[in-house]
């Protein structure tokens, strides 16, 4: 496991959080399942083998998801749930596509898992409402809760009604049907069930064969799909091709155990060729993402106004940085520096000086903001690199800088920042940034809050340590793997 120590924890302000029992109370008609951390554990741990990190998590949802509900099914119903296809293909769906199928006896159900707050809308992927052997003959909209470990089926609808009444997405690939248009109490599907014994067929509506794919034609199909991505390829081509290859069995296989050899072996960011200037295509320079103003801004002066002070005032603040022996002031000193954008030589000698005798983290990355500032192209000043992310995360144009200062035992000093990007402002309410170790446990999370415009993350690393950046809102993540 890496050896990677914590500094900084940026984290949003806390939720007000109710007991599951409340929430039963308001929403009786739902059910209402709570899980404990070991649960999320053993999920967690069960779901290790995938091509990115977007689809890891998205088969940790649902498999806990499947755990807590076939718990529940096999005791209230004392009916044998069957997983469809089987138990071992589930990775290989999850890689690509949100949801799993069950059988209880006659009756399919499609379980979509979701971690969205927002319930007024129920998105279901087109592969299980469109793939003749994918169909269910329900469809149970269910919200986890990681943070208050509670998840809720807050409705559920049949094939038919998905199909024939639901609204299309072409660009998301899904369709949906409205909060009101849900039915919210499950036992409702046991009553039918009962008093009909043709609810079951009633439930499906028709559905057009798949097209026809020939071997050259999946082949070449196969070969697009498995080209390094942070997430899934469903949407690289047509969703008569997509369908076809994902419904068979052999060409799902094949299809997963490609992606997820290719992404073992690229898609890494090597952090010590940095010290070198050797850098990935993507990982631009600060300068050539912005003008040399908003270079500045960028790297964490957005919220600071230059101030004017006095050549004495300026001549005391070098004196406390090397005379004052508590931290605080010394890192004060370093921060008032940085906000006279003086380009003092004395007072850039002080930020190196300090940069190089502290011991304190926050220190450190407070004098390599200033110098930055007043003297940008020092070589004391570390190194920064930003990536534009685009409009990969639900539409918000975000950008991911990393900085890194070397530390003595050729160490690094590491710094993580999410910023908008466009015309925005501030971050989207809620965006997380994560950070994960090389065996996929989480150590290190920030969340931007309303009126964020970057949030950030700081620690260190040795040679060799890997880790995960993930930066999620809702059910879309986007990650990037680094090795120190």
């Amino acid at each position: 496991m890496m050896q990677i120590m914590k500094f900084l924890k940026c984290k949003g302000d806390k939720l007000d959080m109710f007991n599951i029992d409340n929430y039963q109370e308001i929403y009786s008609d739902q059910l209402w399942l709570s899980f404990s951390e070991q649960d999320k554990d053993t999920a967690w741990s069960q779901e290790l083998n995938y091509s990115n990190d977007t689809a890891r998590w998205n088969a940790f949802l649902n498999r806990l998801c499947l755990n807590k509900i076939t718990d529940w099914l096999q005791v209230d119903s004392r009916i044998k749930v069957v997983i469809y296809p089987h138990d071992k293909a589930l990775p290989i769906i999850w890689d690509v596509v949100n949801g799993t199928a069950i059988v209880l006896e006659e009756t399919r159900l499609i379980l979509i898992p979701s971690e969205a707050r927002d319930t007024e809308e129920f998105s279901v992927p087109q592969e299980w409402v469109d793939i003749p052997n994918w169909a269910g003959n329900y469809y149970l909209a269910i919200q986890i809760n990681l943070l208050e470990n509670w998840l809720r089926v807050w409705g559920y609808t049949t094939h038919q009604k998905l199909k024939l009444q639901g609204m299309y997405d072409e660009l998301e690939r899904s369709y949906s049907l409205a909060e009101e248009d849900l039915i919210n109490d499950l036992n409702v599907i046991w009553v039918k069930q009962e008093l009909s014994l043709n609810e079951t067929e009633n439930t499906l509506a028709a559905i057009e064969p798949l097209s026809q794919v020939s071997a050259i034609q999946v082949e070449q199909l196969l070969e697009k799909l498995s080209q390094p991505s942070p997430y899934s390829p469903r949407r690289e081509i047509p969703f008569a091709q997509w369908g076809a290859i994902i419904a068979d069995d052999k060409c799902r296989q094949s299809l997963y155990e490609r992606r997820k050899n290719v992404l073992v072996m690229t898609n890494k960011v090597n952090l010590s060729q940095w010290l070198h200037n050797v850098f990935e295509d993507n990982w631009q320079s600060i300068e050539s993402l912005f003008n040399t103003r908003e270079a500045k801004l960028a790297f964490g002066f957005r919220d600071r106004q230059i101030e004017k002070y006095k050549p004495e005032a300026i001549k005391q603040l070098i004196e406390q940085i090397y005379t004052n022996q508590d931290e605080e002031k010394r890192k004060q000193a370093a921060v008032k520096i940085g906000k006279s954008g003086v380009s003092d030589q004395n007072a850039i000698a002080a930020l190196i000086h300090l940069l190089n005798t502290t011991n304190d983290e926050e220190t450190r990355w407070t004098a390599a903001e200033s110098l930055w500032t007043i003297d940008p192209n020092n070589p004391a000043v570390g190194i920064k690199r930003i990536t534009d992310l685009g409009m990969q995360l639900a539409g918000n144009p975000i950008a991911l800088m990393v900085g890194i200062l070397p530390k003595p035992l050729h160490k690094l000093a590491i710094l993580l920042r999410v910023y908008p990007m466009g015309s925005k402002i501030y971050l989207p309410e809620a965006l997380q940034l994560k950070i994960l170790n090389d065996e996929g446990e989480e150590f290190l999370e920030a969340q931007a809050r309303k009126a964020d415009n970057f949030i950030q993350l700081k620690f260190s690393g040795s040679p060799g340590d890997e880790f995960n950046v993930n930066i999620a809102i809702n059910d879309v993540q986007i990650s990037e793997h680094f090795i120190v």
